[in-house]
């Protein structure tokens, strides 16, 4: 027998069975957290976000009424992510500080400092790229939902969701080359 779906195990944690949402768990870390870092500029507000998303999917199991568990987590972790960067905005970190904070020391310096201007250029580009946009941009790549998921998940249309993709990656492609 197969491994249990995500109904079945929101059943069996509905029922007292605590290591069935362990089991959620374990099933989604990855893809929470690489959503949350996409959002968060600093990897433990990143684990945060993803902490938290768990812990507000375990707090409102009880109203969960079926669909797509994975869409319905995602859509709890893109809008923590959007309230923290809203948050965050009045806090202003300058990049300059950032830079400070992060002196490579390892031997292949030129390297990891290439690396992270690509990351950085890339994150940019990202950033630029209308809300909407980035949204389904990042629940496609990260996140590995299908279009139909992404739709429901951010409450538009699939084809909605597929046009709104490939807007994001040709403007990402301009944006990254330019």
């Amino acid at each position: 027998m197969g491994d249990p779906s995500d109904s079945e195990l929101l059943a069996a944690f509905r029922a007292g069975d605590s290591r069935a949402f362990e089991t959620l768990v374990r099933r989604y870390q990855r893809p929470v957290l690489a959503i949350a870092r996409r959002f968060a500029r600093d990897g433990d507000d990143a684990e945060d976000l993803a902490q938290r998303a768990f812990i507000n999917a375990s707090n409102r199991a009880v109203g969960w009424r079926g669909g797509s568990f994975k869409s319905w987590l995602f859509r709890i972790v893109v809008n923590l992510a959007k309230n923290h960067l809203r948050d965050m905005a009045r806090f202003d970190r300058s990049d300059e500080a950032q830079e400070r904070e992060a002196e490579p020391t390892a031997p292949d310096v030129e390297e990891r400092i290439a690396a992270a201007q690509r990351q950085r250029a890339v994150r940019s580009a990202v950033a630029q790229l209308p809300r909407r946009q980035r949204e389904v941009l990042l629940l496609r790549i990260d996140g590995d939902l299908p279009f139909a998921e992404i739709a429901s998940t951010l409450g538009i249309t699939e084809v909605n969701a597929k046009v709104n993709f490939h807007h994001a990656v040709q403007k990402l492609k301009k944006l990254v080359q330019g």
